[in-house]
This record gives C-alpha cells, sequence and structure tokens, in this order.
C-alpha cells in the first residue's frame, strides 16, 4: 500500500487527477500518439472528432496495473455509435489505488463531418463532456465531482495523411478533496498531431501535447501491418520506449502494449477491441 502511494506521488504531481488517461494498449505502444490516428473507440477521449470515421457499432475494454503494482488498477472502456449526421460515443475511465485514492471520468463525445469525399478526404470536429470524481479514504477527504469541456478537429486532406487537434479541459474545473488541502485544478491539456499512412502496411505518427504545467512534449510511434491480421507496433514517449502486438480475427483484435519509465518500471496492457463493420484506416 505504501509503494502505491509512493509511486502515484512520484508519477503524477499533486495538481494533475486524470493527467495520464491510459486509453489502450495500441496507442500507448506506439508512444501514447493518437491523436490524428483517431480510428477505433478510444476517440472518444482522445479525438472526439475520429468518432465519425467508425462506420459501425465499434466497443474497446483495456486493463492496465500501471508500473507492475498491484494495489495500482486502471480500466478503460468505451463505445462508439454512428448516426446519420451525428456519430456518438461514450467511455468511461477508472484509476483505484487500493485503501486512498478512486478517480473515475465518463466521458460523452459527439462528432460530425463538415466535409467527406468519395476519396477519402475529410474535415471533422468534435466535441466532448467529461464528468469527472475524485474520492479519496483518507481521514477528513470526501468525494468531489466537476464537469468540464473538450472540442477536437480531424483534417484528412488525402486518404494518406491524417492531421489532429484536441483540447481537453476548457473551464478548468478544481476539486478539494481533502479538507483544507487546497483545490487541485484539471489543467488545460492540448494535443496536435501528424499521422502519415503507406500502402495501408505502414503507419507513422507523432504528435506534440502540452501537460498540466503548459510544458510541450513530444511522443510518437510506428505501426506495421503483416498480412491483415497482425500488427507490430513501437515508439517514444518523451525518451520512454514502449511497445506493442496485435492480432486481429472475426471482428475482434487483441492489443498487448508495454510503456518503460527508467525511475518506476514498465506497464504492461490489455486491450480487446471489437467492430460490427472493419473500420479501414486512412
Amino acid at each position: 500500500m505504501l509503494v502505491a502511494c509512493i509511486l502515484v506521488a512520484r508519477a503524477e504531481t499533486a495538481h494533475a487527477y486524470f493527467e495520464r488517461v491510459v486509453l489502450s494498449a495500441r496507442s500507448a505502444s506506439m508512444g501514447g500518439a493518437f491523436v490524428s490516428v483517431a480510428d477505433d473507440p478510444s476517440v472518444v477521449r482522445a479525438n472526439a472528432a475520429g468518432i465519425t470515421g467508425i462506420p459501425a457499432l465499434s466497443l474497446l475494454a483495456t486493463y492496465n496495473q500501471p508500473y507492475g503494482v498491484s494495489e495500482i488498477n486502471e480500466g478503460y472502456l468505451a463505445a462508439v455509435l454512428p448516426f446519420s449526421g451525428l456519430s456518438a460515443g461514450v467511455s468511461w475511465f477508472h484509476r483505484d489505488v487500493e485503501d486512498a485514492l478512486s478517480e473515475d471520468l465518463v466521458t460523452l463525445g459527439l462528432a460530425r463531418d463538415l466535409k467527406r469525399t468519395s476519396e477519402d478526404a475529410s474535415l471533422s470536429i468534435g466535441a466532448n463532456v467529461d464528468f469527472a470524481r475524485v474520492s479519496t479514504q483518507a481521514v477528513g477527504s470526501e468525494a468531489h465531482s466537476a464537469v468540464t469541456f473538450g472540442a477536437s478537429v480531424l483534417l484528412r486532406p488525402f486518404s494518406f495523411i491524417g492531421l489532429g487537434y484536441s483540447i481537453h479541459n476548457i473551464i478548468e474545473p478544481s476539486f478539494d478533496v481533502i479538507e483544507g488541502g487546497g483545490d487541485t485544478t484539471l489543467e488545460r491539456a492540448q494535443a496536435l498531431g501528424l499521422s502519415y499512412y503507406w500502402q495501408d502496411r505502414l503507419l507513422a505518427t507523432m504528435e506534440t501535447r502540452q501537460d498540466s504545467e503548459g510544458d510541450w512534449k513530444t511522443r510518437g510511434g510506428l505501426e506495421v501491418r503483416i498480412e491483415n491480421h497482425v500488427f507490430l507496433r513501437g515508439g517514444l514517449d518523451e525518451s520512454h520506449l514502449t511497445a506493442g502486438a496485435g492480432i486481429a480475427a472475426r471482428g475482434f483484435t487483441v492489443d498487448l502494449g508495454m510503456a518503460s519509465n527508467d525511475d518506476l518500471g514498465a506497464t504492461y496492457l490489455f486491450t480487446l477491441r471489437w467492430a460490427k463493420a472493419t473500420v479501414k484506416p486512412y
């Protein structure tokens, strides 16, 4: 228990609730760069504008224990359902530190195409509403909730290029979870990314993101498709190596990922995806 609390304190500053939300083994294994890829249900949080590119009901579930610590558990669930003229998605992120801290983030995302051509060129916009809840089991603490908003854009000028931008916590709500501990603000966060696809066999992506302290940091990765069922991935999250693989069959995809950290150790992730229809990457 003590080890878990020390790791959380080192991994996140006291003012950074929900800062390191892990959405999927796939995105984590590509360095966490996903804002311009945005082609599976994790887009509900990563870039809601990408919801319009998912043509049918799609589901995603992710689980991991950060840094291999059994007292810390994280999970993420997401679902996307397209409608005529407007597409929607919902997701839930949960982090639990045993006997210490619990974080829940429910996100509702909506998106629509401003333009989409038969050549797969498109311009889409998205918006999300986040319902955040933080609670602790420390003496004198209680659960606090907040609502915040985000917006995103996804541009594909050609079938092999993707440009994405997202902003979260536009209104920057604050929590006062521990009595007398002072307010904790959900800082505004932004990400800007570029992706390139080569013959449906190689995906290269890179993005720069703004953290809770206002610093811009770079991350990126590669995904190689072997035949139509096997995927190999690797990347860098700042200076930290990431890697992973995936296998797809009959609408299901199983993804495994690893994200290293020189100080805290490696995190291993598992994601299961299902799509009613094949989601073709651009």
